[in-house]
This record gives structure tokens, C-alpha cells and sequence, in this order.
């Protein structure tokens, strides 16, 4: 959940969201009210993770591995400028990075508040280089769609509902790349659900640079 609200907050400039939403509150909400179970397992994980932080309190200051994430852009289009170019979706990707190391340009603008807690999270992000089969890929699918916009019911991520089924989430972070109906930016699945629905999901004209 971590990295993917922070992602959304990487793509969606200032001026975009004060147009358009991020759908996570709605979309959480909608998760528990189709499993009261989730709210449980949500609170659950969160104390797990407090937990963690207390126990590795120590070791926050010393420099860690890069975890590297391979992801997979899973871009489903209705006409020819949803159907973004692979150099938008590298830029978003290199954008992402800086944010996550701490080597985006602005850095030094860092507001007085947030100095004590900004760092180098020493997660990166790269395009998949094989399938879930063991091919070679490019980390980016496309899929040509009849369905005019998309929602945050999650058919995004569903071939049968003119989406695209996502790959699995154990290995690669899914982004689901569309046209967002509804005045969504986008919105990011929590942890706890259901696998098929991991991943993110942006509108096609807020991503990349």
C-alpha cells in the first residue's frame, strides 16, 4: 500500500489534483463493504507493521540493499492517444525512482517539516525483463478495448470485463494504465484483498512526465 499510494503521489502533479480525485478512500470503502472480514485483516497488518518498525527501530539509520521491483504496465486502450508511447511510461518510471531515492531535482526543496523524515527509501523500480512463463518482455502489454472508460469497480483489471488480467502479484507490482471515468486520477489496492486485484490503477493522461 506503502509503494503504491506513494506512486500515485508521483504521478499526480498539483494542478491535476486539484481537477481530479484519487479513488482509493471510495474504493477502500467498497472493499469493506463487500468483506467486513477486510477490516479486520486491514487492522491486523497494520499492527504488524507498527511491530516491525519497533523491533528494527534500530536499524533505521543504517544503509540498507536496493530492493529492486520489477513491474508490469498493463496498458489498455480505447482509441489511439490512450495507447501512451513506451517513452511516457519509461519517464514515469524514471520519476519514480528519483522519488524513491531521493535524487529528484526539487529535493532541496523539501519542506522544513518533512526534512527529519525524507531519505532514500532504497527501493528502485524497473520494467520486467521476462514473463511469468520465463519469456522476454518488455514489461509493458497493451490491449486494444471496446469499453470507453473505466471505473474503480476494478474491470481494469479483468480481460473478460475489457481489461487486462494482471500478472502475478508475487512477483511483479501491476499498473494498470487507462481511461478513468468519474474525474479519477486513480487508485491503489490495499494489502489484504484479494490477489487478482493488486496493483494500481492511473489514468492515461496523468502518466509519465
Amino acid at each position: 500500500f506503502g509503494i503504491c499510494t506513494a506512486m500515485l503521489l508521483s504521478v499526480f502533479g498539483a494542478d491535476a489534483i486539484a481537477q481530479r480525485t484519487c479513488g482509493f478512500d471510495a474504493y477502500e470503502a467498497q472493499m469493506i463493504a463487500d468483506n467486513p472480514k477486510y477490516r479486520v485483516i486491514k487492522n491486523q497488518l497494520w499492527d504488524e507493521t507498527q511491530q516491525w518498525i519497533q523491533n528494527n527501530v534500530n536499524s533505521q539509520s543504517t544503509k540498507q540493499a536496493v530492493i529492486t521491483i520489477p513491474v508490469v504496465v498493463h496498458i489498455v486502450y480505447n482509441t489511439g492517444s490512450q495507447n501512451i508511447t513506451d517513452a511516457q511510461v519509461i519517464s514515469q518510471i524514471d520519476v519514480l525512482n528519483e522519488d524513491y531515492r531521493r535524487t529528484n531535482a526539487d529535493a532541496s526543496n523539501t519542506p522544513s517539516a518533512f526534512l527529519g523524515v525524507a531519505a532514500d527509501c532504497e527501493i528502485e523500480f524497473c520494467l520486467a525483463q521476462q514473463d511469468f512463463g520465463g519469456n522476454a518482455t518488455t514489461g509493458i502489454t497493451r490491449t486494444s478495448t471496446s469499453t470507453s472508460s473505466f471505473s474503480a469497480n476494478d474491470n481494469i483489471k479483468l480481460t473478460s470485463q475489457g481489461g487486462m488480467d494482471g500478472w502475478p502479484r508475487t512477483a511483479y507490482l501491476n499498473i494498470w494504465v487507462c481511461n478513468l471515468g468519474g474525474f479519477l486520477l486513480g487508485y491503489a489496492t490495499p494489502p489484504g484483498g484479494q490477489s487478482w486485484r493488486d496493483g494500481v490503477v492511473i489514468g492515461y493522461n496523468y502518466f509519465g512526465t
